[in-house]
């Protein structure tokens, strides 16, 4: 369990628990399922994922 650099997803195939905010936790697990392909860097001005906030 890491932290890592901030990344966000725009893309509409996946809700918006993944698509709403941000994730910087490797071990988050809505922001696993977000494939790398459709990860655009950094926060894109969203709030940080309640499940990487738990993470730490």
């Amino acid at each position: 369990m890491a932290k890592v650099d901030a990344y966000h997803t725009n893309s509409p195939e996946y809700p918006p628990t993944h698509r709403n905010v941000y994730h910087d936790h490797d071990d988050c697990k809505y922001g696993r399922e977000i494939k790398l392909w459709h990860r655009v860097p950094g926060t894109g001005n969203r709030p940080r994922c309640d499940e990487c906030i738990a993470l730490g």
